[in-house]
């Protein structure tokens, strides 16, 4: 499966901050790719660890 792109483009404002623009692909990939066969994962982000889970009601929450 290949990944779909949103367009975009990367601005960086004085403090070094990100900000996108529609000209760029961004990549799009599918939550089973992520997941696998879990509802539940955890990121390691910057020394702390993030909860990616599919809720009951089918929606996406990341919580710290």
């Amino acid at each position: 499966m290949t990944d779909q792109h949103w367009s975009s483009t990367q601005n960086k404002d004085a403090r070094g901050s990100s900000e996108r623009r529609q000209t760029e692909p961004l990549r799009r990939v599918p939550i089973s790719r992520i997941l696998g066969s879990d509802r539940e994962i955890v990121i390691e982000f910057n020394g702390a660890d993030y909860r990616l889970r599919i809720t009951r009601n089918q929606k996406l929450i990341l919580t710290k």
